[in-house]
């Protein structure tokens, strides 16, 4: 928690005082955006094992395609048809778990590209987006894994329980419908 407020801070005053931030601390937020973006999905969605399974290696697939994207590209235009035939392939897969697995890939390359896009530092350096995708791609495999634990599991499980919930006037309470 120290950490992800230290981060807080840092690109706060990154803002405010105009300056950029270093190599470290941009890394350390591509780490969290890859986490966080893919872990809102999971919460959204709740993927199965299977699917988690499959997405990990979607993740490694967008890492060592690092260089591959043109600089100024987008990841969603230069990857979604790899990722989708990639996913076509894969037997034993519900026509059901791959359209999950194509709606993660999406979110893990569009939240990628919106990254790259707000942090313009990263224009011309194809070392430090290398990098970038590379910590991004640690995140999403930090979410995956701790959405197999027990008790994030279970946050998760129930955060996807609480989007369904909507409010009920006669019983002045929400209430799963």
């Amino acid at each position: 928690m120290k950490k992800l407020y230290m981060l807080a801070l840092a690109f706060g005053l990154a803002m405010f005082t105009g300056c950029t931030p270093n190599e470290t601390v941009l890394l350390a937020a591509a780490n969290t955006a890859g986490n966080l973006g893919l872990s809102a999905w999971f919460a959204i969605d709740d993927p199965d094992t299977e699917v988690k399974s499959t997405l990990k290696d979607v993740v490694t697939l967008v890492g060592n395609s690092a260089g591959a994207v043109a600089e100024g590209g987008s990841y969603v235009e230069a990857l979604t048809p790899a990722i989708q035939e990639f996913v076509a392939k894969r037997e034993g897969l519900t026509g059901a778990q791959k359209n999950l697995i194509n709606t993660g890939a999406s979110v893990v390359l569009g939240t990628l590209d919106t990254f790259i896009d707000s942090n313009t530092e990263l224009k011309g350096n194809a070392a430090l987006v290398t990098k970038v995708v590379a910590s991004f791609c640690k995140g999403c495999l930090t979410a995956i894994e701790r959405s197999e634990d027990c008790c994030s599991y279970k946050a998760l499980k129930k955060a996807h329980l609480n989007t369904k919930m909507r409010y009920d006037a006669r019983a002045k309470a929400f209430t799963v419908k």
